[in-house]
């Protein structure tokens, strides 16, 4: 790299990192800080020389007469860098390492004064969090293979008593057709086929270790029984806990106009809502089991009425809590 471009890549660094609309630079200040940061000295009219080739390579520096200049358009708003900062560190699958380091990279266009606004942001471990140092190398594989229609193999690991991760079935090889990479709740999935069966399943990703790409052509997504018309939305809809296992049509009541927000929270807004009799009842497709789990979570405020097998399994399932809770 010839001395001209270097001196304009440092002048570039220098305006990327100390100014902004609040903070600008004038030349002396420039210079000043080429020394410092560089130990390069040079004279104020190589500086607006270096400046005048940024503006002629697009670069949007805004000159304000002699109270100096700053570097403006930056990759994203205040708004939306808050936004996806608040998005990394809200994850459940990145360690507080990993997230940290992750900002870090996305924050590099910004000026010091910039990142400052964002130091009262913190990442939040709730749960376990696997410390899994590959998991981006995972989601790049996935993805090739996924782009590729390539099946990979992976083991696949769970908690033991001691709070460490082990593989499950003593090490057995997963073999999977790969489809779509998904995030659900602060968790990142990978939604397949597990190649001896017909039906969907979801594995953790942070929980795949030692995954390679098969050179084997996936099985078609289309081609699974079902799935003709599949819809990643409406599957995302339907396995709000990314639960494996049938969907049903679900019917349900709902105690009073309060509660639809947690309904349409959790379901969407193409739920069948309607009153009957003064009573207010959803109407919705669901994945058995993510209804089963959330009725018990809202037990209190809605009542599954249909399908009634469903209702049968709540019931049974309240029964058998109430006899280990002392009831009868």
């Amino acid at each position: 790299m010839s001395e001209r471009k270097n001196s304009v890549l440092n002048v570039l660094e220098i305006l990327r990192k100390y100014s902004d609309e609040k903070h600008l630079l004038t030349y002396a200040q420039i210079i000043e800080k080429l020394k410092s940061n560089y130990e390069i000295e040079v004279e104020r009219k190589t500086v607006a020389r270096d400046v005048d080739i940024l503006l002629d390579n697009n670069f949007d520096i805004v000159k304000c007469g002699n109270k100096g200049l700053y570097l403006g358009e930056r990759k994203f708003t205040e708004g939306e860098l808050l936004f996806l900062v608040d998005a990394i560190y809200s994850s459940r699958s990145i360690p507080t390492k990993y997230a940290k380091d992750l900002v870090d990279k996305l924050m590099e266009d910004y000026s010091i004064y910039e990142k400052r606004k964002f130091t009262h942001l913190e990442k939040i471990d709730v749960g376990k969090i696997v410390d899994n140092k590959q998991i981006f190398y995972t989601i790049e594989l996935l993805n090739e293979a996924i782009e590729q229609g390539k099946k990979v193999e992976f083991q696949y690991n769970v908690f033991d008593i001691d709070k460490k991760l082990k593989p499950k079935k003593d090490g057995k090889i997963y073999k999977v057709n790969p489809y779509f990479l998904v995030n659900n709740h602060g968790k990142y999935y990978l939604v397949c086929n597990y190649d001896k069966y017909d039906n969907l399943g979801n594995y953790k990703i942070e929980c795949i270790s030692n995954i390679k790409i098969l050179d084997e052509n996936i099985k078609p997504l289309k081609s699974l029984p079902g799935q003709e018309k599949f819809s990643i939305k409406k599957y995302m809809e339907e396995h709000i806990y990314m639960l494996a296992g049938k969907s049903v049509r679900a019917k349900i009541k709902i105690e009073n106009e309060d509660r639809i927000n947690d309904v349409v929270s959790w379901f969407g807004d193409k739920i069948h809502l309607y009153k009957l009799k003064n009573e207010i009842f959803a109407e919705f497709s669901v994945n058995e089991d993510s209804l089963i789990f959330w009725a018990m979570q809202y037990g209190q405020t809605v009542e599954v009425v249909e399908p009634k097998e469903t209702r049968d399994k709540i019931k049974n399932l309240l029964k058998d809590m109430l006899k280990r809770y002392g009831g009868k």
